[in-house]
Parts: C-alpha cells; structure tokens; sequence
C-alpha cells in the first residue's frame, strides 16, 4: 500500500479529476491481476483432476490384468490335464497298476530319452540330406519340449533332468542348419525333382509358411542362384558359367511347373506331399517313428507325442494358374533384366568371336540335350502364358551384341594402330634427316634394282590373279609405296585377316569362305572343332557381316579424316617454303622439307591402302560373304560394293588432296623465288642484265641492198628461257620427281600443271609491273620467255591465262623497235620450240598431256645457216632425275633453224655490240590452220609408230643400280 506521504504527494500534484482516473485505473490493474490469479489456479486444479481420473483408469488396467492373468492360470491347467493325458496307459490290469505307482515317471523318463536322442538322429539325416525327415524329428522334439514344460511338475522335473535344457539348446541349432541345407539344394543344379519337393516341403514346416511363400522363397533362391552362376570369378570360364546358367534357368522352370503346376486329380505335387505329412496314417507315419525305438519304449509315449503330426500354419492348397503366372512373369522379367546386364559384363572378358562362336554352340547343345519341345511348350504355357525362347532370351541376343563389340573393339584397334604407325613414321621425319631424306626424295628407291623386285614361282599364275603379296617389289617401286608404307599397310591386313578369320568362324557352313581367308593347317583344325550349326546361326552370321561392313565403313572413313588432321597439323606446325635457299647456291638435295614430307607420307599411306590391303576391300565388302556359298571368296571380293566404293573413295580423294596440298606449296614457293630472281638478274643496271642472260646465239641474215649487192649481216637472237626461270622450273621438276610425280593421280599433275603456268604468270606479271625501265635486250629475253611458257606450259584450252600472257608479250613488244621485231620474232618463234623440246625431258612434270609432242617440223626460211648451240639450259646434272615423264619422238629429223651459234657462254662480252643496230627486214614465218592441224596428226601418227621403238631401245642398263 502508498504511504500517507504518497498520498499526499499525489494530491497536491494533481487534480480531483487526476485523481480519480488514477483511482480507476489502478482499481482495473487490480481486477487484471486477480482474473490472471483465478485462470492460474484453475489449470493446476484441472491438472491435479486428470492425474486423479488417471490413476482411476490404471487402477482398473491393474484389476482387469489380475482378472486376465488368472484366466490364463486357468486355462494353462486345463492345458496341462489335456496334455497329461497322453501320458495315461491303456486301461487293464497291468496298465492300472503302472498308471497308479510309476506310470508318470516311465512316461517321463521316455520323453526325456526321446529329446535325448532326437539330436544324433538329425545328423545322420543332415549329412544324407534328409531334409523332409529331419524337419518332422526337429518338429516333434519341438512339440515333447512343449509339453514337458506344461506338465504340472514342470519345475521339479527341469531340476531332476538338467540334460532336458542342454539337448534342447542343441537341437534348437538344426533348424537353421535344415533350412540352410534345404536353401542350399533348391539353389542346385539338380533335375531331381523329388529332392526339391521334400527341401520345399521342410521349409514350409521349418518357417511355418504355406505354398504362396514356398514359391516365392523358391523362386528367390534360384534367381540368387542365377546371378551368382554369371557372377565373374577369376577361375571358372565364361562358357562353363552361361552353361551353368543355362542349365539353372530351364531346370527352374521345369522344377515350378512339375512341383506347382503338374498333377493329377489329387492336385499338384507339393499339396500331395504335404497332406502324407500332415495326415500320414498309420504308426508308420509318425515321426517317432524315425528314432527306431522299441514298440515297448514307445508304448509310455502319450498318444499327443506318439501321434504326433507336423501343421502347416499357411494354406496349404494349391496356388491357382493365374497367380502362378503372375508370380514366375514377374520372376521371368526380372531374372532376364538383370541376367541381360550380368551376361554383358561376363562376357566382356572374351575377346574374340571365335570364343563367342563356341560358348554359343555349347549352349545351343545344352537346350539340344535338355529341351523336349512338346514338353516346354506346356511348361511356358502354364508358367508364362505364351511361348518362351530361353535361346533368344538369355544367350543368343547377348553373345550377338558381343561379337559386335568384339568387331567394334578390333576395327578400333586395327584403326589407331594405323594412326600411331603413321604418327610415329611423321615424327621420325621431323626429327631423323636420314629418315626425312629416304622418304622424301624415292628416286633412288624407284629406279634402283633389288633381289625381290620380281615376284617368284608365279609363272603359271596369271597377273589377273596374283596377289598383292605375290607382286614382287617392282610393283610396290612403280607406285612409290616405300618399305615402311608397306609395313604400315602389312600390318593394317595382318590385323583385318585376324578379324575376318575371327568373324568366318561364326559359320562353318560358309566353308568357301575359309579357302580364302584360312590356311590349310587351320582349316582343318576349325572344321574338325565346330559343331553344326545352331538355331539362326545363318541370320546372325549375315547380320554380323552387316555389321562388320557397316563398322570397318565408319572406322575407315574415321582413319581417313584423323589422317589429314594428322598431316594438318604438320604442315602448320613446319615450314611450307620451298627446299631451296637460294638461286647462286643449290642444296645438295631437291626433297622437300620435313613438313611436305609428313603430308606425302600420309598421301602415298592413303594411295597406298586399297591396293596393298586386300582385306581392307572384303571388311568394307563383308556383307557379300554371306551370298558366297558355292563360290570363292575371291571372285566374291572383287565385287564392286557401294560401300568399298566410298571407302575408296575417300581414301584416294584424302591422298589427292594432301598431293595437292604438297604441289600447292611446290608452286608458292616458285612464284615467291621466281619473282625475286627476276627482280635480282634484271636490273637497270645493263652489264648486270645482260651478265645474267645464257648467250645468245649468232644469225646471219642476207638482204639486198643499193645496187643489186647483197648485205650480209649477223645478229643475236635469245635461244634459252632466262636461267632464273630455267632453275626455278627445273628445282620444281626435281622437287616433283622426288616424290615419283608419275604415281600422283592425272587430277593432281594437271593441278601441278596448271598451278606452274600460274605461278610463273604471276611472277612476271608481278614483275613487269614493278619494274618500268626496260631496254630492247631485256624485253626480247623476257618475250621468248613468255613465248616459252605458252608454248611448253600453258593449257590449250585455258584461255584465261592464255590471254594473260600475252597481254604481257604485247606490253614487251611495245619497247621494242617494230622494224627489230619484224627481224627477230621469227626466229624467236623458232628457237622457241627448239628450246621447248629441248626442255620436255626434265621439265617433264609440269607439261601438260598435250603439250607433251611439240611440232617437229619448222617453217623453211630464206636464210640458211647451222645451229652449233645445242647444248640445254643451264641446270646442275645432280638435280636432273635418272628418269621423267619421257616425252614421245615424232621425228627422227632436226628441225631446220637458219641460225649460227656461237660458243656457250654464261656471260655476254662486255663489248657486245648493239643489237638494235641493223635494221633489216625479214618475213614471218606464218602457218595456217590447216597445216597446224596436219602437222599435229602427223606427229601423232609418228609418235605411235616410234613409241614402240623406244621402249623397245631401252637396254638393261637403264636400270642399273650403279648409276647415281
């Protein structure tokens, strides 16, 4: 309460109003304050009410479980009187004499005497496998232990027979050891189906189970059974584990339907032996009577314990079909999805389709041996509702898409065995220069001799029908495959014989196909170790030949793409640039660099695999092997297929365009050198030009002058192509010739051909534009140069560059006096094809087909002199090839040139005279159409007639090794 003084305070500080308010206000807290006390005291009292109520009910629980436990008292001693009266004998004199002084113990003495003995009679039944047997002792120790423990002196006779505990721990132990032994023998590999039946049986006694869970436990078992039978284990093989599985899984089946299914009017087998062991009659029956006691020892028996029988705690009638069906359906779908899995894995250990031909026929000889088809029917008819293959569900399917891994996996491996060969033969160019030099400069190899270049013991062979093998090396030098492209190819067959040999044993009614691909040692033996064939061999055999062809298309068409990556990555990651430095100093070796030599390597490997691999056509070819039944093999594979088509194909457009990609970068270089030894030679500085012209020849011309008198004169006309121009073309031929340019296809040499003419132009034509100051002499060179390049290099029908050149011979003429050039063009048209001839044997890679006969016969002119130039453009001996494309003669006479030569000479005089001085007249040499036309048939006709005359003059020393 607020002191006086407070109260006082309040007061005085507030009004009479104020007052009252906080009187109000302080009245409502009060009010507050005693409603929460009221709400407070009222929940504990509440709570306090229901711990009464609560202890009211346990009291009740705790009544009505004295009530229950007394009842229960009650019932156990009219439990215990039923069971002692098994223990009364019969009623006669004797027997009520025993019954009132001693009947109770001999009763006694006997049940302790059977636990007693249950024990040793349930290990001879285990060790026998008596299981059926062994589950009814088990039972009825079971059922006298029970009783003892009901008996009214339950308590004194545990104390008087301790053993009664002891005999019981140990017989508790069998019934998981029945139920092991009975798990173990219904997850065998047996076809006895009695023994299945009684281990079911016990364990449906054993577990107290009725039939619905014995088919369920059944089913569980041999599908564990099953997956541990493909269960890869490093010491059994796969053949004997998919047999063993084969086995387990038409056994199983057979096994359910004959135990749930199959029976007569008393139902099926299991209801029919469940109901002799529930309901046996007879003493007989009993299971005491498996303890081979004595008739006088059993009589003290009570009868609950003497006829005594086992009880199913389930139902134990028989399962209707559908629920069957439902069940093993079930089982079915997921046996095999689990087994497809399994199988695969266990199969993937086998490597090779030979293996998979042989687990294939071994169990194909099992369903043979096991499967009665009228049988089998009714089985899966009641089993699965349908038919059911256990050979296209378990085996076939799975050792099919297996052998097409195998294929798969070996075409891979023969794939990137290729690939790594030819990898590891572009690195040891990149990094061995002697290796670099053997493959890129072959000349030595083709036009050398060697032991094997003729094929032996081939005389009674056609060429038709000779192998690859038997070719001799002369074959392999004509195309350019050197050894170790021949090593790579021998070994991408050897690889697809093996698989081919592999894949032919699938089938051996395709016995044809073994005279090709198998030896006759191994012929014999594969034909003496195969079995017929099995059911859809022939359809399987075709579709995995399909299959084959369909994969070695796809992984060939792979190699061919990693190939020009391959040689991709070289020809980017090296230099491009021509093998020549310089134009004053030549290298001692025209090959290419090591980078165009990886890209001609992998171009000549892809050349060289349809010709050298024979089987590379048979695996791209596989599918016509199943249409070869009464034909050979060979005339077979010479079948042209849609497939190998493509494959080759690719394989010699891939070795063209890496070809192309090599003469692409011939031609670059030579349109880059070209140029800038133009530029170098031809100067504004005359002595320097004229230095760097080849001599010119010497003409004597005759004209009549002032009076009737004739005037001799002489003047110098050019006779070579500038030497920059003869070097630079001649260093391409060489570079060309290094490579066998005769083993390149026509596309790629016309590409080559075409790519030279344009290279130069371009050279030129870049050149005369840079260059404005030029006199008569240089521009004279510079028309018979052009001249020279129309005449030996230039297309007929490529009239674009054609016309290009000469643009360029009329832009030159221009700086020539007209009256000089009415003189001289003549006989610069003459020394032209005298020089084109000349040229046509080592600039033989870069002239065209048809351009290869030049015209032998030259217009007559009014003058008449010798020519005692005769010598060829200057070029190093070393760098011309022993052998080019050999142009055809069409003419066994020289060509009349009125010129008069002096000696050769690299360099001018310095005193040369001008030869812009005379200013004589000539007449040009014209020729008409149809006189062209003559003279070209006529030198068709004479190169005809001549060619056989000169292969024919060729002697053996042509071919000599010495030469160098």
């Amino acid at each position: 309460m607020a002191s006086e003084d407070e109260v006082t305070l309040l007061l005085e500080q507030h009004s009479v109003a104020q007052v009252q308010e906080i009187l109000k206000k302080t009245r409502a807290d009060i009010e507050c304050k005693k409603e929460d006390l009221r709400v407070m005291v009222g929940e504990r009292y509440r709570d306090l009410i229901e711990a009464a109520d609560t202890i009211a009910e346990m009291q009740n629980s705790a009544k009505a479980i004295c009530g229950n436990i007394k009842t229960m008292e009650g019932l156990c001693e009219s439990l215990q009187q039923r069971g002692l009266i098994g223990f009364k004998t019969q009623s006669n004199a004797n027997g009520a004499e025993r019954r009132g002084v001693s009947g109770g113990h001999y009763s006694l003495a006997v049940q302790v005497k059977v636990l007693v003995g249950v024990p040793e009679a349930l290990w001879g039944l285990t060790e026998r496998l008596h299981y059926l047997p062994a589950s009814q002792l088990l039972l009825l120790a079971q059922h006298t232990h029970t009783a003892l423990q009901l008996s009214p002196t339950a308590a004194q006779v545990s104390s008087w027979f301790p053993v009664i505990e002891r005999q019981w721990m140990s017989i508790t132990q069998f019934q998981s050891t029945i139920v092991r032994g009975c798990s173990a023998l219904i997850s065998a590999e047996l076809t006895d189906t009695e023994a299945v039946l009684d281990a079911v049986v016990s364990v449906m006694l054993v577990e107290r189970c009725g039939c619905a869970e014995a088919l369920s436990r059944l089913l569980g078992l041999r599908r564990q059974a099953l997956m541990a039978a493909i269960t890869s284990t490093p010491t059994a093989t796969a053949k004997a584990q998919i047999a063993k599985f084969t086995k387990l899984f038409i056994a199983t089946l057979n096994i359910v339907y004959a135990i749930f299914v199959e029976g007569g009017e008393g139902g099926s087998l299991l209801e029919r032996r469940v109901q002799e062991v529930v309901a046996g009659e007879g003493e007989g029956a009993a299971p005491v009577s498996l303890l081979q006691e004595s008739s006088l020892t059993l009589s003290f028996l009570p009868q609950s314990i003497r006829n005594f029988r086992p009880s199913i705690q389930g139902s134990s009638q028989s399962l209707g079909g559908e629920s069957i069906r439902r069940e093993v359906s079930q089982w079915l779908d997921s046996v095999l999805g689990q087994a497809s899995h399994t199988l695969a894995a266990l199969l993937a250990f086998t490597t090779s389709v030979k293996a998979l031909a042989m687990i294939r026929s071994s169990v194909w000889e099992i369903f043979q041996d096991s499967l009665d088809t009228a049988h089998w029917a009714k089985v899966t008819s009641a089993l699965y509702g349908g038919p059911l293959d256990p050979w296209d569900c378990v085996v076939r399917s799975q050792v099919t898409e297996r052998a097409r891994q195998v294929v798969s996996t070996q075409l891979a491996a023969a794939k990137e065995a290729t690939l790594q060969l030819v990898a590891k033969l572009a690195e040891d160019i990149t990094t061995h220069h002697k290796v670099c030099r053997e493959e890129g400069d072959i000349s030595g190899y083709v036009w050398s001799e060697s032991s094997g270049d003729l094929p032996d013991q081939v005389g009674w062979t056609s060429a038709g029908a000779r192998a690859v093998t038997q070719a001799g090396g002369l074959y392999h030098k004509t195309r350019g495959f050197t050894a170790r492209i021949q090593n790579i190819c021998r070994t991408l067959n050897t690889q697809l014989t093996a698989l081919l040999q592999d894949c032919c044993v699938w089938r051996l009614i395709s016995i044809n196909v073994f005279d090709h691909v198998f030896p006759e040692p191994m012929r014999t033996e594969l034909t003496s170790s195969l079995v017929p064939e099995d059911k859809g061999t022939a359809e399987d055999y075709t579709a995995l030949l399909h299959y084959l062809q369909d994969a070695s298309c796809s992984s060939f068409m792979q190699l061919v793409g990693e190939l020009e990556d391959l040689a991709g990555r070289h020809l980017s990651a090296g230099s491009v640039s021509g093998a020549c430095d310089g134009w004053e100093d030549e290298p001692v070796s025209a090959a290419p660099p090591a980078a165009c030599t990886v890209v001609v390597v992998v171009g000549r490997t892809c050349q060289a695999l349809p010709s050298m691999c024979s089987h590379l056509q048979i695996c791209a070819s596989a599918s016509k092997l199943s249409a070869t039944v009464g034909k050979r093999l060979s005339t077979a594979s010479k079948q042209e297929t849609e497939s190998w088509a493509k494959v080759r194909t690719a394989l010699q457009e891939a070795g063209n365009r890496l070809f192309g990609l090599f003469l692409a970068s011939l031609t670059a270089s030579l349109h880059t050198e070209l140029k800038a030894a133009l530029a170098a030679q031809i100067t504004s500085d005359v002595a320097a030009s004229l230095a760097a012209f080849s001599t010119w020849e010497v003409v004597d011309i005759e004209e009549e002058g002032e009076g009737g008198k004739v005037v001799r004169s002489s003047i110098h006309v050019p006779a070579h192509p500038t030497p920059a121009l003869s070097l630079a073309l001649a260093h391409l031929c060489s570079s060309a010739n290094c490579i066998a340019v005769h083993t390149v296809s026509r596309n790629a040499q016309s590409e080559l051909v075409a790519g030279t003419c344009e290279a130069v132009t371009s050279a030129y034509e870049g050149f005369l534009q840079d260059c404005h100051a030029l006199n008569q002499t240089c521009a004279l060179q510079l028309i018979f140069d052009l001249r020279f390049v129309q005449t030996l290099l230039l297309l007929r029908d490529n009239k674009k560059l054609g016309t290009r050149l000469t643009c360029m011979v009329q832009e030159l003429q221009q700086k020539v006096d007209p009256f000089d050039l009415d003189v001289f063009s003549p006989h610069i048209s003459a020394r032209v094809k005298l020089a084109a001839q000349r040229s046509q044997v080592f600039l033989g890679a870069v002239v065209p087909r048809d351009r290869q006969v030049i015209a032998g016969r030259t217009p007559a002119s009014t003058t008449s002199s010798v020519s005692h130039n005769n010598a060829l453009p200057v070029v190093v001996a070393v760098e011309i090839p022993r052998f080019s494309n050999v142009p055809l003669p069409v003419s066994s006479s020289k060509p009349a040139i009125p010129s008069s030569a002096s000696a050769p000479s690299l360099m001018l005089p310095p005193t040369a005279p001008d030869m812009t001085a005379g200013k004589l007249g000539s007449i040009k040499a014209q020729n008409s159409p149809s006189s062209t036309r003559r003279e070209m048939s006529s030198a068709a006709l004479s190169a005809s007639r001549s060619a056989a005359s000169l292969f024919s003059a060729m002697s053996s020393s042509w071919f000599g090794s010495s030469a160098s």
